[in-house]
């Protein structure tokens, strides 16, 4: 009889294989049917999302938490998320747009000027976080590979003056990944109405 290991399976319920026998593919994740599936589900991370709706409030639009020990040096959390927007208050409206990581906030866009418009616009964003040693370095702005484009094809740009500079990016130093980490994008207007909002549809996040 093949020698027996011990496994615990993506439901944390402990199952056996004989050695060299091959691991279901539902172990990497519950419901996966594929290969492709399996490892989506190991690497995917929840992320939640809000909207920012007629408010001047800062909002966290996007959040995402990765577990304590687990992001190893080396690797990079992608988070994608799709976004509807419009500013149709009647007059003009400044956005403010920040990234915090471990609670330490860093303003990508500041008071940025809006215009007032009837149309509302839908894009992609993409941000990028690297570890390396005991930073994080991130990257919000991919604009030449048409991630964090508001003038993609297939979508619309609204609000002009929302994208990053071309060198828009941090640094975080002295991060603690011993402990949890979170990772968020806040919106904020200047103006309170109901036509005038900053909303997430969906997103995804990977650990890569």
């Amino acid at each position: 009889m093949a020698d027996k290991k011990p496994l615990v399976n993506s439901a944390g319920n402990a199952v056996e294989i004989a050695t060299g026998d091959t691991i279901p593919i539902a172990n990497g994740g519950t419901g996966a049917t594929t290969k492709g599936g399996a490892v989506a589900n190991l690497l995917r991370e929840t992320v939640t999302i809000a909207n920012c709706a007629n408010t001047s409030a800062e909002t966290t639009v996007l959040s995402v938490t990765i577990p304590a020990n687990t992001w190893a040096d080396g690797e990079e959390v992608r988070m994608v998320g799709a976004f509807k927007h419009k500013q149709n208050s009647g007059g003009t409206a400044n956005l403010t747009l920040k990234m915090k990581v471990a609670g330490v906030s860093y303003t990508a866009l500041s008071a940025s000027v809006v215009g007032n418009s009837t149309t509302e616009g839908k894009t992609t964003r993409a941000f990028a976080f690297l570890r390396v040693g005991s930073e994080v370095w991130a990257n919000f702005n991919e604009n030449s590979t048409g991630l964090n484009s508001s003038t993609a094809a297939g979508r619309t740009a609204q609000i002009t003056a929302e994208h990053f500079s071309s060198t828009a990016g941090n640094v975080w130093t002295g991060v603690d990944f011993t402990s949890a980490i979170t990772i968020v994008f806040t919106v904020q207007w200047s103006v309170a109405n109901a036509n005038t909002y900053f909303n997430p549809q969906v997103a995804t996040c990977k650990k890569l």
